[in-house]
């Protein structure tokens, strides 16, 4: 009897349990999905928007697709357009929501602020489809916003961060990037200043400064200039007649970057000129900035965010203003750039280490469970720290550069005391020679590169270990005592 009531209970569980997944899990998910389907506005993929107008009673914002990433401003002007946000709003526009339906054919729409509206939200789809909606007042909890469809008097509730997205003025849309480009793709970076001339390339995603000489580059240093320019945001336009000027400075530039990018390596040119308080129009005064004029006003010294220069993009059509912290992290000598340690590879991507000194030849590798590193053919197991000393030593800073050296004999780089080769799947990535010493330290040089380096030759102790220093000791022998437990 008891094993029957136990039965009938376990039966129950499961329909209970049952019932409780499929219909209130699985199908609770499938019924919020169908009510949010219900909710939205429209039904349209913001792919398919191809112009985008933004009305409110001081402006006509006027906005059309150039391609699947890019967008142009039209009206009021033509201007280069902040596309990333473009292709934000063209999402939020697709996905409109309502929150519910506040009153059916309302008769006093400017009671929720919709006539006139804040803000029309007109919207043109590639096929030619017309989709538009008004947004007026936030209710009095500000959570929400009152809305209608074009031609229809139902006031809706949407919520109000997605109604604060369209309430874009023309300045918000306009393209405010310093040069639009991806980093990643950049192959060439020219510089040229008071400091002098920087040419840089690309080559196995490794950065070198080419010239009468090539310097291996300083990848984090070339990266840091290179996030700036592409990352970097103008500060304000320049609304005046560029022709009302003497002039701007673009025939002596502060500062001229030449990038090329991508596989069909597009050109970008930016040119920096004077700065913004010595532009002066023909027959007037030097200008201030604004930022300036207000420290001024407020009797403070002026800062050097302060600072603005004139810039043009040879690209776009309008001129704008950098701050001096922009100008700074590209305005690089080649010395700011140049590669301070002795060689320069990804240590991740070494799997085999040669290493030739006077006590022998030492070749290590990488296993590929764990990643440890072995000595030999035997595999003989080594001490971690001591194998990527090896590493440490080559990356450390050299003391000085001879950019014009004589014969290979004068450092004793003919026949080095030590040369370190290092692999990557059998390719070799890089191999450097250690010469002879000098007052200074020990001359190097690595192999590709025109100068011969002095490096410190505290540093480079760790190339000269034998094999007994780079192998793990053997265990220790068990002792006798331990000897008769294990025979027992």
């Amino acid at each position: 009897m008891r094993f029957r009531v136990t039965w009938i209970l376990l039966v129950i569980c499961a329909a209970l349990g049952a019932y409780v997944y499929f219909y209130e899990i699985r199908g609770g998910e499938k019924r919020e999905k169908q009510k949010q389907e219900e909710n939205r506005i429209w039904k349209l993929e913001s792919n398919n928007i191809q112009q985008i107008e933004l009305i409110t009673p001081e402006e006509h914002v006027t906005l059309v697709r150039k391609n699947d990433k890019e967008w142009k401003i039209t009206a009021p002007r033509a201007l280069d357009a902040d596309s990333d946000e473009l292709n934000r709003m063209a999402g939020s526009a697709a996905d409109i929501s309502r929150e519910s339906v506040l009153e059916a054919g309302a008769k006093d729409l400017a009671r929720y602020g919709l006539e006139p509206a804040q803000v029309k939200l007109f919207l043109k789809t590639k096929d030619g489809k017309d989709y538009r909606i008004r947004f007026g007042s936030n209710n009095p909890t500000g959570n929400s916003t009152y809305a209608a469809l074009e031609g229809k008097n139902d006031i809706l509730l949407v919520a109000s961060y997605v109604a604060s997205s369209f309430r874009k003025k023309l300045e918000d849309l306009r393209n405010r990037a310093i040069l639009n480009f991806e980093q990643y793709e950049t192959q060439s970076l020219d510089l040229q200043s008071a400091k002098g001339n920087v040419k840089l390339v690309k080559e196995n995603d490794k950065w070198w400064l080419q010239g009468k000489d090539r310097w291996a580059a300083d990848s984090s240093a070339v990266n840091g200039v290179l996030s700036a320019l592409s990352s970097g945001r103008l500060k304000e336009f320049f609304e005046a007649n560029a022709e009302d000027y003497s002039t701007l400075g673009f025939e002596r530039p502060l500062l001229d970057v030449r990038i090329t990018y991508g596989k069909d390596r597009a050109l970008k040119h930016l040119t920096v000129g004077l700065e913004k308080s010595k532009l002066v129009a023909r027959g007037g005064k030097p200008s201030k900035p604004e930022a300036a004029k207000k420290e001024e006003k407020a009797g403070a010294a002026p800062s050097a965010g302060s600072e603005l220069y004139i810039a043009r993009d040879e690209s776009r059509t309008e001129l704008f203003f950098v701050d001096k912290e922009f100008v700074d992290k590209v305005l690089k000598a080649p010395a700011d750039l140049r590669d301070k340690a002795l060689a320069s590879f990804q240590r991740w991507d070494i799997d085999s280490i040669t290493l030739t000194n006077t006590r022998g030849t030492f070749s290590f590798s990488k296993t590929e469970a764990g990643g440890d590193w072995v000595l030999g053919d035997a595999k003989k197991k080594t001490k971690w720290d001591a194998v990527n000393g090896i590493l440490d030593a080559l990356e450390k800073p050299v003391k000085s550069f001879i950019d014009a050296p004589a014969a290979p004999s004068a450092y004793g780089l003919d026949s080095p005391a030590i040369r370190v080769v290092l692999k990557q799947k059998n390719q070799v990535k890089l191999e450097c020679a250690i010469g002879k010493e000098t007052k200074e330290g020990v001359y190097a040089q690595v192999k590709g590169e025109s100068s011969v380096k002095v490096a410190d030759k505290d540093s480079l102790d760790k190339l000269t270990k034998g094999e007994s220093d780079f192998l793990e000791p053997p265990p220790p022998a068990p002792t006798p005592a331990a000897k008769d437990q294990t025979s027992k």
